[in-house]
Parts: structure tokens; C-alpha cells; sequence
């Protein structure tokens, strides 16, 4: 194995805005670490929604003599937790943290280098600094949290989470009502807030690990997000989107709350014109990225490897193999 890596080393992490040049730098530094990457993202996970992801083009490879078997290969380099559930099917933190903890695991002990690479922030962070064993669903509580939301507004729910756990409260958006109706699912099953929870439940990842970010002045980057998404659509996101309602995925289904996919319904419903599509997809687009990198900046962990625009893949993966 190249730069001995092992359990007594730092686990890259490679973090950034949607449309960053993650992919391009993962697959550069995996050439020089003896790497694979393991994805942290939310949406790249499901099968047959490529475009709208931006999943990189790939091929699943099934090899008995390596560590995982099968795995998504991308111009060479194994990918893990990528192309491998139905759109229908949901997924979150907890889920990612385990099945990524383990993949890191059996990569070390087959001499490879696990490289974490996504934009979903709770997941990395969950694999990072562990989760809470929080309660499972209570459907009565959440019909009734739900049906509390639909007579007084998302805003009146929010603040009766701000009064039992002020701490979720500023944390949680006001307009995130799936989060803000966990968290009060929380309190009311076990009567303790989820700041609690996490405060005193958690366990870190006995791995070590060292963050890295992609960072882009912002006017390029809105930039060449509308570029990106203008793309998308030439490359055929409606059909991928209609090609997945024909094969039986419902319009609401989690692979299709990425970025887009609700506004290509739309747009073959015949609800919103072209124009509108393309409008709406761009500004959600660039809201996401700002979220995300409010989400990043937060975390003190992250070394930010500043650019002027799209990376040279092969002169940003040096950098971090000099750092590590």
C-alpha cells in the first residue's frame, strides 16, 4: 500500500457545494492513495437517477477476491453507497453511519484507503461524531404533530419546540417541519429533548479522520450552477424523471426530492412552462449549495482549499496528499 496507510492515519474526508468538482479531486486522490470512495451522499445513493443526481457515469463490478465483492466502479475507482438503493426506498444518517463505518473497516483491513466524499453534511458528521440511539418512529405522535402543523402553521409547531428544547429550536429551520416534528417526536416519547440525546449519547468513531473542502468564490459558483443545471436538463433529466414514473416510482418518492426531479413533474404534469422549470430548478439549486456551505463553515474541522473556479483535479489531490 502507498504512504502506509492505515488505522493510526487520518481518513480523508472531502467535502463542498453540489457541483464543487468533488468527484474529479476523489477520483485523482484515489489514483494516489490506494483509495476508494465511500459516498456521502443522499441522493447518488439510488439506482436510475443519474442526471438529476450527477452520479457519475459507472459499472458494477462483482470481484470475489476484494474486500466488498461488488462495488459501483468509476473510471477505475470503486465506489461504495453509490447506485445501490430503489428510489422508493428511504435512507438517513443512522443508516449511512453504520453501513459507512463498516465499509471503512473492511477497506483498512484489505490495505485500502476509505476517502468519505459527499455534500449531505449530517451524514458525515454522523459517521464522524456518531448519533444518538434515539427512538424509533411513533406514528400516533407524529399524525397528531402533523395535523397540529396543518391547523396552526409550521411556525406555531416550531415554537412549541423552541419552549421544550431551545437548543434543537435554533438549530432546526422554522420550515423544516420533518425535523422540527422529530425532535418533538423525541421529547414526547422519551422526555428528554434531542439536544439531550445528543449531548449524552453519542459515540464517536474510534477512526480518525480529516476534513477537506472544496471552496469557490460565490459568483462563480452561482455561475456555474445555472450552467449545471441547464446541462441537466439537455442531458435529459425529464425523461430520466418520466422514465422513473413509468417504472412505478411515486412522484413523492425520496430518490425524487433531489434537486429537480419535483420541478420535472411539474413540468410533465403541465403545471409550469419550460422557462419555469429551468427557473425554479437554478434557484433551488443554488440555495441548496448555500446551505450546505453554511452547514460546512460551521464545522471548524474543515481544511479549505480555496479555488478560482472549477479545481485541477490532479494539483488539489497533491495538496491534500501533502497535508495528510
Amino acid at each position: 500500500m502507498k504512504d502506509g496507510y492505515g488505522k493510526d492515519r487520518a481518513i480523508p474526508i472531502l467535502v463542498g457545494a453540489t457541483g464543487s468538482g468533488k468527484t474529479a479531486v476523489a477520483l485523482a486522490l484515489a489514483g494516489r492513495v490506494d483509495g476508494e470512495v465511500i459516498s456521502a451522499d443522499s441522493r447518488q445513493i439510488y439506482r436510475r437517477l443519474s442526471i438529476g443526481t450527477g452520479k457519475p457515469e459507472g459499472r458494477w463490478i462483482h470481484r470475489p477476491d476484494h474486500a466488498l465483492k461488488d462495488y459501483y466502479e468509476v473510471d477505475g475507482v470503486p465506489h461504495h453507497l453509490m447506485d445501490v438503493l430503489e428510489p422508493s426506498n428511504a435512507y438517513n444518517a443512522g443508516l449511512f453511519a453504520r453501513e459507512a463505518a463498516g465499509l471503512v473497516d473492511a477497506l483498512l483491513r484489505g490495505r485500502r484507503t476509505p476517502l468519505i466524499v459527499g455534500g449531505t453534511g449530517l451524514y458525515v458528521k454522523a459517521l464522524v461524531d456518531g448519533l444518538a440511539p434515539l427512538p424509533g418512529r411513533d406514528i400516533v405522535i407524529r399524525k397528531a404533530l402533523n395535523a397540529l402543523a396543518e391547523r396552526d402553521g409550521r411556525a406555531s409547531l416550531h415554537q412549541e419546540l423552541s419552549r421544550v428544547d431551545p437548543e434543537a429550536g435554533a438549530k432546526i429551520p422554522v420550515n423544516n417541519i420533518a425535523r422540527t416534528i422529530r425532535a418533538l417526536e423525541v421529547y414526547l416519547v422519551t422526555g428528554h429533548p434531542m439536544s439531550w440525546w445528543q449531548k449524552e449519547k453519542t459515540v464517536p468513531s474510534p477512526f480518525r479522520f480529516r476534513w477537506f473542502g472544496l471552496l469557490w468564490p460565490k459568483e462563480i459558483m452561482e455561475r456555474h450552477l445555472a450552467q449545471r443545471c441547464r446541462d441537466m436538463i439537455r442531458a435529459g433529466l425529464l425523461e430520466e424523471t418520466k422514465n422513473a414514473l413509468e417504472a412505478g416510482v411515486p412522484p413523492d418518492a425520496p430518490g425524487l426530492l433531489a434537486l429537480g426531479y419535483a420541478e420535472a413533474v411539474e413540468r410533465l404534469k403541465g403545471m409550469i412552462s419550460q422557462q419555469e422549470f429551468e427557473e425554479r430548478f437554478i434557484l433551488k439549486t443554488r440555495q441548496y449549495a448555500k446551505r450546505q456551505m453554511t452547514w460546512f463553515r460551521a464545522e471548524k474541522r474543515v481544511h479549505w482549499l480555496c479555488l478560482d473556479g472549477p479545481p485541477d483535479p490532479d494539483q488539489v489531490a497533491d495538496d491534500i496528499v501533502a497535508l495528510l
